[in-house]
């Protein structure tokens, strides 16, 4: 009886949550069945660049309506806007993912995570948009959630991993035949719905926080805090305040590595507060006291440090999308000391809602990571090329302007220099892919990367073509032999097989002009260097393409389907290093 009642608890939980959250179920349903169908479909690369815009709306759009569920569940009249504003903003995320390129850039996966970074922090303070800021029912609200998180997270994995244990026993025990794909649709159910709804049917209800929100603040949490969180932070700032305190006496400058670790600090330095925050003022804790009332003011010399380090090499390199990034969170950081210092009674929820503000403002926009980057990158390029009158650059220069070709070309094609050079567009118009080497040598300069001697000797460049995702069985109708070519194997076979009562024999040897196929002495040239020039998806972005090369004798036909190749650029000279070939041969003659 007692199991039967718990059944039945589950069930009326799980419909009340479903209907408390509809649309967050459908996006957890319609997301689980897109993973599933792109683990069923996964050579397909053109499905699954669609699948994989669709799993990130899926992302966004479970926080976002999460946010808005909350927002309006105070009134059920609400319910039409609620729906409404969904669909609106639903559509614009839809409009912002599937925008994306493809591949996806680094520099969208950036905005696609602030986005993300923003619609999460929104969830925390939804619900208190529209009502009397109240700090006991903020904190218990965002408590609540912290802990349901890491409680549905343990849940899930304990359960895949006894599932997934019991279909091995199946398999093995029982001698059942289990596609391996089984267990990554176990997972993407388990992740997808399982976990989603577990979270949501913990989600508090705000419209009942006088009953619900309690300040109840737990052991665990406090001892995690106060002895393993805040122990580390002291450690880092020891070590920050002690590296300060070296550039000063020795005049040196500071690292750029060391931003990243301010950042470390003062970010789980604050969370370490909010987690305190109930018992922060309790006279039994003395070090979690002092811990609260110092913490912004030992972070203002840090801060001077994270600021000198990045404008340093801002000044340098100009922006990039990293350190605009470590900047925004520097002078974000730099608003909430000054709030948390001068602010008599601060509120913590300035801390998520300046965030989400923060985030959402370097999404897009001539303030936005993304067009500042862009516009800091073209402007160092322009120095060079049209502001410079040198026709010969220093090895530094060269360095310097490799590196802005490269990081231009990565994330924006050669189309963007165009504007800045008539030899760039002579250059895209005989290629639409030219390489970083070629657009510098174009220009009139050593392209040198950045891990390159400092020394006069024109460098080497290495560019590289990688197949290997690109995995599927080809058929070889009307052929007669299916081999592979490549650099640690030379074929060499006398005699080995045979056709039509003839005997073959096969080997491969390195040539100027690529490799040599002999086929019972008679040599097939297979022009590896001259087809590599004049194949421009060699320089594409998409190493999965399919490239063929097809050759012709009187007596063979040969297609190469290339798996791997690497070439080396060195001195205006083309040099092969490794490959891999699949070959096809058909023998015309009788």
């Amino acid at each position: 009886m007692a199991r039967f009642l718990s059944f039945q608890k589950i069930s009326s939980t799980t419909v009340h949550t479903i209907l408390r959250f509809p649309l967050e179920t459908l996006t957890a349903l319609l997301g689980t069945i897109a993973s599933c169908y792109a683990i069923a479909n996964h050579q397909n690369k053109e499905l699954n660049h669609i699948l994989m815009q669709f799993l990130l709306c899926c992302s966004l759009w479970l926080v976002l309506f999460l946010s808005l569920s909350l927002y309006f569940t105070k009134n059920q009249k609400h319910s039409i806007y609620r729906f409404g504003l969904s669909t609106v903003f639903g559509a614009a995320i839809a409009w912002f993912v599937f925008n994306f390129s493809e591949p996806i850039k680094s520099f969208e996966l950036f905005q696609f995570l602030a986005l993300s970074l923003a619609l999460h922090l929104l969830v925390s303070f939804a619900g208190f948009i529209s009502t009397k800021y109240q700090t006991e029912i903020f904190w218990e609200f965002n408590k609540q959630l912290f802990l349901r998180i890491l409680t549905a997270a343990l849940y899930s994995m304990v359960i895949y991993a006894g599932l997934s244990f019991a279909l091995l026993a199946i398999k093995l025990l029982f001698e059942v035949e289990l596609a391996d794909k089984i267990y990554f649709y176990l997972f993407c159910i388990i992740a997808g719905i399982f976990n989603t709804l577990f979270f949501l049917a913990g989600v508090p209800d705000t419209t009942a926080a006088a009953t619900t929100l309690k300040w109840n603040y737990p052991v665990g949490l406090k001892k995690f805090t106060q002895y393993v969180l805040m122990p580390l932070i002291s450690i880092y700032f020891v070590i920050l305040l002690a590296y300060e305190f070296k550039i000063i006496a020795t005049l040196s400058l500071p690292i750029g590595w060391v931003s990243n670790l301010i950042l470390v600090f003062a970010i789980f330095g604050i969370l370490s507060l909010l987690l305190i925050y109930p018992i922060a003022k309790d006279f039994e804790n003395a070090w979690v006291k002092i811990f609260y009332k110092w913490f912004y003011y030992l972070l203002v010399p840090l801060l001077g440090l994270l600021f000198w380090a990045i404008i340093y090499r801002i000044n340098l390199y100009g922006f990039t999308h990293e350190r605009y990034f470590v900047l925004m969170l520097a002078l974000w950081l730099s608003m909430v000391t000054i709030y948390f210092i001068f602010k008599k009674n601060p509120e913590i929820k300035y801390i998520p809602v300046s965030l989400c503000i923060m985030a959402l403002a370097t999404i897009t926009g001539p303030q936005s990571a993304n067009s500042v980057s862009k516009k800091s990158q073209l402007n160092r390029f322009a120095s060079y090329v049209i502001n410079n009158p040198k026709t010969n650059l220093s090895i530094k220069e060269e360095h310097d302007l490799s590196s802005v070709v490269a990081f231009l070309t990565e994330h924006y094609g050669a189309e963007v220099l165009i504007p800045y050079s008539g030899k760039i567009k002579e250059l895209v118009q005989k290629d639409k892919n030219p390489t970083n080497y070629e657009i510098v040598e174009a220009l009139g300069h050593v392209y040198r990367g950045s891990y390159r001697s400092n020394t006069n000797t024109k460098p080497t460049l290495y560019y590289n073509y990688y197949n290997s995702q690109n995995q599927e069985i080809t058929a070889i109708n009307g052929y007669d032999f299916a081999f592979t070519i490549d650099d640690y194997n030379a074929l060499d076979c006398t005699n080995c097989i045979q056709q039509n009562l003839k005997s073959y024999s096969f080997k491969t040897a390195t040539t100027d002009y690529g490799i040599a196929l002999i086929i019972n002495d008679e040599v097939v040239p297979i022009k590896i260097k001259d087809f590599v020039n004049q194949t421009s998806a060699f320089k594409s972005a998409d190493h999965n393409s399919k490239i063929l090369q097809h050759i012709t004798t009187p007596k063979y036909e040969l297609v190469l389907h290339y798996q791997s190749i690497t070439m080396r650029y060195s001195n205006n000279e083309t040099l092969l290093d490794t490959y891999q070939i699949k070959a096809l041969l058909k023998i015309k003659e009788n």
